[in-house]
């Protein structure tokens, strides 16, 4: 049996200076785990991680969810690594001057059709984070991806 695992890590830099790290697990949605048994079927599907959005809703995040509840902005994901056997790492970087506000929720968007559009592409995760961020903070958010095999 194999089971998928995400750890989302989130750093918030003021001034170049780490200010607050905050590491928690993560829901795959039904559509993502759809999207990747998809990708094993058919040379169509690129579950390629593309976009990290962001949104101002604290509605509870659920398998069922297709898209954040109330995005207000996305961001093309910054860095993809491998970490150990079976992870697969995303980094997204949001600058002092993206995304300023309210941030209730996280989102990430795979397949050809995710780009800069809100609410376009397969949503593959979902998050709850609250963060009031200003122009003076960066926020860099690491992704870990982990594939393992369990025992039955």
């Amino acid at each position: 049996m194999y089971d998928w695992h995400e750890n989302i890590k989130i750093d918030i830099h003021k001034n170049g200076i780490l200010v607050d790290s905050t590491q928690f697990h993560n829901i795959i949605v039904d559509q993502g785990l759809n999207y990747l048994a998809d990708s094993l079927r058919s040379t169509a599907a690129q579950p390629k991680i593309r976009y990290l959005a962001w949104g101002a809703s604290s509605a509870a995040p659920s398998t069922t969810n297709t898209t954040l509840s109330t995005e207000t902005g996305r961001k093309q994901i910054t860095t993809y690594s491998s970490g150990n056997v079976g992870e697969c790492v995303t980094i997204t970087y949001i600058a002092p001057t993206e995304g300023v506000g309210t941030i209730e929720e996280f989102g990430w968007f795979a397949g050809t059709s995710a780009s800069a559009t809100l609410l376009s592409g397969r949503m593959i995760s979902r998050t709850l984070y609250s963060r009031l961020k200003t122009n003076l903070e960066s926020i860099t958010i690491t992704r870990t991806d982990t594939f393992i095999r369990t025992t039955s």
